[in-house]
């Protein structure tokens, strides 16, 4: 029997060490998801918002070199986890310092990576290298395994560029988990005109990843809603991937009628 874990994550919440600020603005976010998480010091008034948590996704805004304030919160954050949640740190690049700091309280770690040196200058606005990803990367991993690199479909407007190298790039390395997400087009964005990338390319990416990764692969939260959803989610089942976050209908009735052993999970997909 073909089995496969259905993530729905009401169980974990976005915190944002930033509240709503980030300095570069990127041209597919502009900001506004940050918008839906709840800032530290807002916890910190007020932590009944955490009633039947189980754990964290810790991120927030970046900064003009493409890091995740954390360091400056790491004694509210280790509070946080001494009552028992668990922590999955959303970062950006980091040093070796961070890298080990994190690594020391974090059940996951997610790292966006990017496979083309434009792509991560024109959609960030920040002037990094692949190399930049890279050794991040390997700084992660330096201190934990427990690092899942997170893709995304269609990131440079809705076309693909960076994902096939992301993925020959991340493939020399032996992985647990690799998490893909797919292009939103997000109204108040630089990108909002853009359209998602077509269920063509999805399956041309998603075929590609399974061929290079023998490894848990995923589909995460972030990818279009509508028909479209529908779409991407049929062609996670038809890649053999081994978590669907934010299923839809129609995907949980056909793994029902085709006869899967469904795993409901209620955290982040990479816990």
């Amino acid at each position: 029997m073909k089995k496969i874990k259905l993530s729905i994550t009401k169980a974990t919440v976005s915190v944002s060490t930033t509240g709503t600020a980030c300095a570069l603005n990127c041209k597919h976010c502009g900001r506004h998801y940050l918008e839906h998480m709840i800032s530290l010091s807002e916890l910190a008034k007020k932590e009944s918002i955490l009633k039947g948590t189980k754990s964290l996704l810790i991120s927030g805004g970046s900064t003009l070199e493409g890091k995740v304030p954390i360091l400056e919160h790491i004694d509210e954050i280790k509070a946080l986890k001494s009552k028992g949640y668990r922590l999955n740190f959303h970062v950006g690049l980091v040093d070796e310092k961070e890298a080990s700091e994190i690594s020391k309280i974090a059940s996951a770690i997610s790292f966006d990576f990017v496979g083309d040196d434009e792509t991560i200058r024109y959609v960030y606005n920040l002037d990094k290298t692949v190399e930049d990803y890279i050794k991040t990367f390997e700084l992660l991993r330096k201190y934990t395994k427990k690092i899942y690199p997170h893709i995304t479909v269609g990131l440079m407007c809705g076309k693909l560029g960076h994902e096939f190298r992301a993925i020959d790039i991340l493939s020399r390395y032996d992985h647990e988990k690799i998490v893909f997400i797919v292009f939103i087009p997000t109204a108040n964005t630089t990108f909002e005109k853009c359209s998602p990338p077509s269920i063509q390319d999805v399956r041309r990416v998603f075929e590609y990843a399974r061929s290079k990764f023998n490894c848990e692969l995923i589909l995460g939260c972030m990818y279009p809603k509508g028909n479209l959803r529908d779409e991407i989610g049929f062609a996670a089942i038809d890649n053999n991937f081994n978590t669907i976050t934010q299923p839809s209908p129609r995907v949980i009735e056909r793994l029902k009628n085709e006869g899967y052993s469904i795993e409901w999970s209620d955290e982040c997909c990479v816990l």
